[in-house]
């Protein structure tokens, strides 16, 4: 029903954020994760959005990104994971790292998501480590750079992501843009320069 929501955080709370457009206020359970990217008051922002319609509740949900989105339908498709459980492990895990540890079948990374017990991981993992390659091919870019910033210089990298965090850009879209690039043996300056050219041709 709603693809998206453009407009203004007004509030942020643990596990909401109150987004204001044309006077209205919605209310969008959410992720740390896009909490984290969203946090700033008077902040002009897009959210991604899924409404969950329950005989007793309706409840919109959000997320900075597309992908993050993917992920939550992905983990509210498997019966016992509902809206509550779904965000707790997007909240403990960023969803970069959650397709890592699916595709990986890594039980014991998983449980460290909040209300995920040994058995619920592992109905997890069965039902989503092949869905999530055809779901989220997208992300198979992010699985990689995961990797692939630990391989590289991490002082480069972190002060080529500060840079672009005082330009304006949120961690998402960081991530997004570096994930295109060949990081490598880089500089800062060059890490950068091609980040920007990704955003920019977003």
């Amino acid at each position: 029903m709603l693809e998206y929501i453009k407009g203004y955080v007004e509030y942020v709370d643990e596990d909401y954020i109150v987004v204001e457009t044309n006077d209205i206020g919605y209310k969008i359970k959410t992720s740390l994760t896009t909490i984290g990217d969203l946090a700033h008051h008077g902040e002009k922002v897009c959210i991604f959005t899924e409404m969950v319609v329950r005989e007793d509740s309706i409840t919109l949900c959000g997320f900075s990104s597309k992908n993050e989105l993917k992920m939550f339908r992905l983990l509210t498709s498997i019966s016992g994971v509902g809206t509550k459980v779904g965000i707790a492990i997007l909240s403990s895990i960023p969803y970069t790292s959650l397709y890592t540890i699916l595709i990986s079948g890594d039980v014991k990374a998983l449980t460290q998501a909040n209300g995920v017990g040994k058995k619920t991981a592992e109905r997890i993992i069965l039902e989503l480590k092949d869905k999530v390659k055809k779901a989220m091919h997208i992300s198979i870019d992010h699985g990689e750079v995961i990797q692939e910033v630990l391989d590289m210089d991490h002082t480069a990298f972190e002060d080529a992501k500060a840079g672009l965090l005082s330009l304006g850009y949120t961690h998402t879209e960081i991530n997004d843009a570096v994930s295109g690039v060949e990081t490598m043996n880089l500089t800062t300056e060059d890490i950068i320069k091609l980040a920007l050219k990704n955003l920019m041709n977003r």
